[in-house]
């Protein structure tokens, strides 16, 4: 098959998309008749007939949660087995789980509304055969869809993968998608410990189970472990994928780099002994920390003062670095446990009551500014202060003998030369 090649007149194969499972060569194409879009899978396993057949079997399934077989062609001497297929709408859950996870909510939600699906085929006998996170996906309207149901268990078994066949395997399997999506990790490798301490009761026991290998026989069971659920959550699922919380291997992965980019900027921003916030770091101090950092992190070189340092220590894990191994963060505590100068209460009291003041508000900042970095203090404002002060004491002095008078004595004190009449009216 060639890529550009129309079949049966209708539907024309666009380019090669890849596909998770051997013995199918997939293209995207398009209905010609109906313009829409449509996956043409070229079958190319050991025994295609069996491939054809179960495709065949799926087509009487009516399902909207199910991705449809549109047209089997192909399958006579000299022409190969054609499948056309609805693609799945929306975004696959292998699109999270690649660096998200979703909530327990979600989660139930998703697996839930497979689950009914798979349901519905079960009861005319078909079967998917190999659930994965890959073939379902959800769309803005918070509808789940599944594709592959029928065809994907048979080119599993053909590929030595499939684990069991029948509606438990598919129970099973939609028991270890839901692990997945609680812990954000593959099934096999998640433990106890990737579970979120969150989880209810209700969901953490299903997630032991699955931990523990154990394998549900119907779908039924599952629906009654996973517990009422409410698909209304999935609503705008696509556009919120990256408001969804981290799996918790990004979660490590992503504190990792950001104590290992602090650190690399630490050093840096580093060129001897620094005052910042009040706060002197010595040489001693930094090559201390460093030393050790590199305990937990591996050798990187340090230079101090044009002196370079490079530790040699083993190498283990970053996570058990402190953030106060950096002289920021160290200066961070010193300032933060500092109390709030006599010119930042002043200011900021009379910022509360004058809010809009530009003038009040910029001295606010200039007292904070003073208060972490330090420096020379403007003595200005102070010594007219002091000066009005003492200008104010002056004239209240000067009033007060003015109106005392000056040089009268005493008339009965003694050495008095002037006589006691002159004193009179």
């Amino acid at each position: 098959m060639l890529t550009g090649e129309v079949l049966d007149g209708r539907f024309e194969a666009l380019h090669t998309v890849e596909y998770d499972l051997p013995g199918i060569t997939r293209y995207e194409g398009v209905d010609t008749r109906l313009n829409t879009t449509v996956l043409v899978d070229e079958v190319t396993s050991v025994a295609p007939t069996a491939v054809r057949r179960a495709a065949l079997r799926f087509m009487s399934v009516r399902d909207p949660r199910l991705s449809r077989v549109v047209a089997v062609t192909g399958g006579s001497a000299g022409s190969p087995t054609v499948i056309v297929s609805e693609p799945l709408q929306g975004v696959r859950l292998s699109t999270i789980l690649a660096r998200r996870r979703l909530d327990e909510a979600k989660a139930s939600a998703v697996v839930g509304e497979a689950a009914r699906a798979l349901l519905v085929a079960s009861a005319a006998r078909v079967h998917h055969g190999w659930v994965r996170p890959s073939c379902i996906a959800v769309d803005s309207r918070g509808r789940v869809s599944i594709a592959g149901t029928g065809v994907d268990s048979e080119l599993a078994l053909q590929a030595g993968v499939r684990r069991g066949k029948g509606e438990g395997a598919d129970a099973t399997a939609l028991s270890r998608v839901f692990l997945a999506c609680v812990t954000g990790k593959d099934a096999d490798e998640a433990t106890e410990a990737d579970i979120p301490q969150s989880t209810s009761a209700e969901a953490r026991a299903l997630c032991e189970r699955v931990l523990a290998g154990k394998s549900f026989d119907t779908l039924t069971g599952l629906l009654d472990a996973l517990g009422p659920f409410d698909t209304r959550v999935l609503r705008n699922l696509p556009s919120g994928v990256d408001s969804l919380p981290l799996s918790l291997t990004k979660q490590a992965e992503a504190e990792k780099k950001r104590k290992r980019d602090k650190l690399d900027a630490a050093r840096r921003a580093f060129t001897g002994p620094r005052v910042t916030g009040g706060v002197t770091i010595a040489r001693e101090t930094l090559v201390k920390a460093e030393v050790e950092a590199e305990a937990v992190s591996g050798s990187i070189p340090l230079v101090v003062a044009g002196s370079p340092v490079t530790p040699v220590v083993e190498e283990e894990p970053l996570e058990d670095l402190h953030d106060l191994l950096t002289f920021e963060e160290m200066v961070d505590e010193q300032v933060a446990r500092s109390k709030p100068t006599t010119a930042e209460l002043f200011y900021e009291r009379l910022h509360a009551r004058w809010p809009q003041s530009r003038g009040i508000t910029k001295r606010l900042e200039r007292a904070h500014y003073r208060a972490v970095n330090g420096g020379p203090i403007n003595a200005t404002p102070i010594l007219m202060v002091l000066l009005v002060i003492g200008l104010v004491v002056l004239a209240i002095v000067a009033v007060s003998l003015l109106s005392q008078g000056f040089g009268q004595d005493d008339p009965g004190g003694g050495g008095n030369i002037y006589p006691t009449y002159s004193y009179g009216p």
